[in-house]
């Protein structure tokens, strides 16, 4: 008793941050059901655009329509992050879990193609559960825990992104996708409930003069050290997603039978390996390696998306999901490590704000990009024109170092 006593008091308060450990695990479970919420659609949302009657163009029509909801997203995300540093982050939480829940549940109501895709759009608005998350953790934890925390909340992200469309490819099969979205849709106003009554926040600081949106987002954007991140997984984003709309339709070139199980299998593999490497990640990041595990992943990143276009199996697709997910993790993690060290503690959740604006970008165009690709060209050049957005990410990253590194002779440090 007397050891978990010390450890409460370690955890009350540690550099002024009132239970961070506590925080960190009940965000990880809201994160881990909320991500399943989401990622139950990637299985079968093109699909279910044919099912709602679209027929011609399913491969551009489904980029569309998933990149839609980024778009909205890049619009008001910055916004929502200087908001919840005036405001707080549980704020955050609520509004876009139950926001987005009821969004999905629309969405399984929806009787043609130009509903949905509607519905995707207003739900850019509304997002922002996984950042409002990250941001919490991210202000609210002691420096040299970060790496672990915001490990810890990649993992469970993962994990949900791996039971995500495995179960909705299951539920799908069993209860027809309309059903699908009713379930996704539960299982969100769950993980807001969790998540905004169990967390404790550190009370914003308290600030005199007007309150500038715009002023404090160009504050932002003129940190330096924040400027080649920011564009680093913009195009990390983009050549993620490229292949989200093309993945489900190259799936049913290898299975004819289940195909919305295969599909979510696939989906769930890079689940799988990111929530193994996440840890791994963080523990690097914590010695000071965060910048060469960011190159990393991304040089991974880069050779795998390769050979997932060459893939001419199910099985071969499958095996290099799974790796892929090590260069996801890399990326993920390090990248929000790097983010959180090169900002303010008062500024951090302005910082996270841009860079979910700006991968929103990168998710409108990453779809949009891969469908077209894969409509003019074959659906494996999806893959191949995400891979040149990772192999340029890299080159991003290394020019800003060797530029901070001359820096660094005049005492402005490269990151780490």
């Amino acid at each position: 008793m007397a050891d978990s006593s010390v450890e409460g008091a370690k955890d009350a308060e540690i550099d002024g941050l009132p239970g961070w450990r506590r925080n960190t695990w009940i965000l990880a479970a809201g994160t881990f059901v909320a991500q399943i919420g989401f990622s139950m659609v990637m299985a079968f949302l093109p699909m279910y655009l044919v099912e709602l009657g679209l027929h011609k163009d399913v491969s551009l029509w489904s980029g569309l329509t998933f990149g839609v909801s980024s778009l909205s997203n890049a619009l008001v995300a910055p916004i929502w992050g200087a908001l919840s540093d005036r405001f707080g982050n549980r704020v955050m939480l609520l509004r876009s879990g139950l926001g987005i829940g009821l969004i999905y549940l629309l969405t399984g109501f929806a009787a043609n193609p130009f509903q949905v895709f509607l519905l995707r759009a207003l739900l850019g608005f509304m997002s922002g559960f996984i950042p409002a998350a990250i941001m919490l953790v991210a202000t609210n934890t002691p420096d040299k825990e970060l790496g672990s925390a915001l490990g810890i909340i990649q993992t469970s992200n993962a994990v949900g992104a791996i039971t995500g469309p495995l179960v909705g490819g299951m539920a799908a099969d069993l209860v027809g996708m309309r059903g699908a979205f009713f379930l996704s849709a539960g299982l969100l106003f769950a993980a807001t409930v969790v998540a905004v009554l169990g967390v404790k926040e550190q009370p914003p600081r308290e600030r005199s003069g007007s309150f500038s949106i715009l002023k404090d987002l160009k504050m932002i954007m003129a940190n330096r050290a924040l400027q080649p991140l920011f564009a680093a997984l913009f195009l990390a984003q983009a050549g993620a997603l490229a292949i989200q709309p093309v993945l489900p339709l190259l799936v049913t070139t290898f299975a004819r039978q289940n195909v919305a199980f295969a599909a979510g299998l696939i989906f769930s593999l890079t689940g799988v390996s990111t929530a193994l490497g996440a840890p791994l990640v963080s523990r690097a990041t914590r010695e000071g390696g965060a910048f060469k595990v960011f190159q990393a992943g991304f040089i991974g990143a880069f050779f795998l998306s390769v050979l997932q276009g060459m893939a001419w199996s199910l099985v071969a697709l499958g095996v290099f999901r799974f790796a892929f997910g090590f260069a996801n993790a890399a990326v993920t993690v390090a990248g929000n490590v790097l983010i959180a060290r090169a900002a303010d503690r008062e500024a951090r959740g302005k910082a996270f704000g841009v860079l979910n604006s700006i991968t929103s970008i990168g998710s409108v165009i990453g779809p949009s990009m891969g469908g077209l690709l894969g409509n003019k060209f074959g659906l494996p050049s999806a893959f191949y024109g995400g891979a040149a957005a990772f192999i340029l990410a890299a080159a991003v990253m290394g020019a800003s170092q060797r530029g901070a590194g001359k820096a660094g002779a005049a005492g402005k440090p490269a990151l780490n």
